[in-house]
C-alpha cells in the first residue's frame, strides 16, 4: 500500500491506499507532509474490497445540502457511518476502532462518486478526530486582508461566496481562501486562527494558510446593507450552528460547544443584512476595521 501524511490545521494523519491518493483526492496535495514531526492524529486505510457491516445501534440519519450520512455505534463505542449523496445513492461505508484513531473507507460506485463518498468520509473523520482539540470544521466562506481572516457564515443560498466575491473586487488587497470548509483551531495562546482545508464546497479553492480571525459575520440577504454585534447567546447560536456539530456523540459535542465559547470570548459575532453589492462589503469591512 502506498502511504501520504497530510497535515491540516496542524493535524496530521495519514491515509494508506493502492491507489495513488492524490489521483484520486488532488484537493489535499498542498495539505502533503512528511510528517517526521509528529505521530500521526488518526490513520485511514482505503480498502474497497471490505464488505460493509451495519452492525449495532442506528443512533442517526444525517441529511446534510448535499449529503446524507447514517451513523452506527457498537457497545464498544466504535462507529460504522454510512456515506451518501443527497439523491441516497451509497458512496462510501465507514469502520472505526473503539478509539476513534484508525479508520477503514471502502467506496463504492463510478469515479466520480468514489470521490465524493471518499471526500465527505475524510471531512467526517476529521471532525471526529480533532474535535477535543480546540478545533472546528466550519460552513464558512472565508477572506483574508492583511494578514487576518474574515469570516461570512449563515445557510446555504445567504450570499456567503458572493459577499466575498465583493470583498475581493473592492476591498484593495482581499483575498478569498476558502469557500465553503474553513477549519478554526485556538492556538496555545488561546487565539482563534482561520485555517483554509482539503475542502471548499464548489469552487476548488485549498489553500494551505493560515490567519487569526479578524471577524466572523452571518449573512442575511435585505433590502439595505446594515450590520449588527449579536450577544453572546444569539452570536453562540449563529457559530454552532455553522460548524460540523456531531450531535451523535455527546463527548465531541460538548467540546465542539466549548470552543464556540472559547472563540466568543475572543471574536464578537455579527450579523451582516446586505444586497450583493460593493457597499455591503464596504460596510463590513469597515465594522471589523479591516
Amino acid at each position: 500500500m502506498n502511504k501520504s501524511t497530510f497535515a491540516v490545521a496542524g493535524h496530521h494523519f495519514s491515509i494508506e491506499t493502492d491507489d495513488d491518493i492524490l489521483s484520486l483526492l488532488p484537493n489535499f496535495e498542498p495539505f502533503v507532509t512528511d510528517g517526521a514531526t509528529e505521530a500521526p492524529l488518526f490513520t485511514v486505510t482505503i480498502d474497497n474490497s471490505l464488505i460493509p457491516s451495519w452492525r449495532g445501534t442506528k443512533i442517526g440519519h444525517f441529511p446534510c445540502p448535499s449529503t446524507i450520512f447514517d451513523v452506527y455505534r457498537q457497545d464498544s463505542g466504535a462507529y460504522r457511518i454510512l456515506v451518501s449523496s443527497d439523491d441516497e445513492i451509497p458512496c462510501a461505508f465507514i469502520v472505526s476502532d473503539d478509539e476513534h484513531k484508525q479508520f477503514t473507507i471502502t467506496t463504492r460506485g463510478n469515479r466520480t462518486q468514489r470521490t465524493f463518498g471518499l471526500n465527505n468520509s475524510l471531512m467526517v473523520i476529521y471532525t471526529l478526530c480533532t474535535a477535543l482539540h480546540n478545533t472546528l470544521l466550519m460552513h464558512s466562506a472565508v477572506v483574508e486582508k492583511a494578514g487576518r481572516g474574515y469570516m461570512f457564515v449563515g445557510v446555504s443560498g445567504q450570499g456567503k461566496s458572493t459577499h466575498c466575491n465583493m470583498w475581493v473586487e473592492h476591498i484593495e488587497g482581499s483575498t478569498l481562501i476558502n469557500d465553503d470548509n474553513p477549519v478554526i483551531r485556538i492556538d496555545k495562546e488561546g487565539t482563534p486562527i482561520v485555517y483554509g482545508s482539503p475542502w471548499s464546497g464548489k469552487r476548488p479553492i485549498y489553500k494551505n494558510v493560515h490567519y487569526p480571525i479578524g471577524g466572523i459575520a452571518a449573512i442575511e440577504q435585505d433590502k439595505e446593507n446594515r450590520i449588527r454585534k449579536e450577544h453572546v447567546p444569539i452570536a453562540f447560536g449563529i457559530l454552532l450552528s455553522s460548524c460540523s456539530t456531531l450531535k451523535f456523540d455527546k463527548k465531541i459535542h460538548m467540546a465542539i460547544c466549548g470552543t464556540v465559547t472559547s472563540i466568543l470570548e475572543k471574536i464578537p459575532v455579527h450579523t451582516l443584512f446586505c444586497r450583493p453589492d460593493k457597499e455591503a462589503a464596504e460596510v463590513s469591512s469597515k465594522a471589523f476595521g479591516a
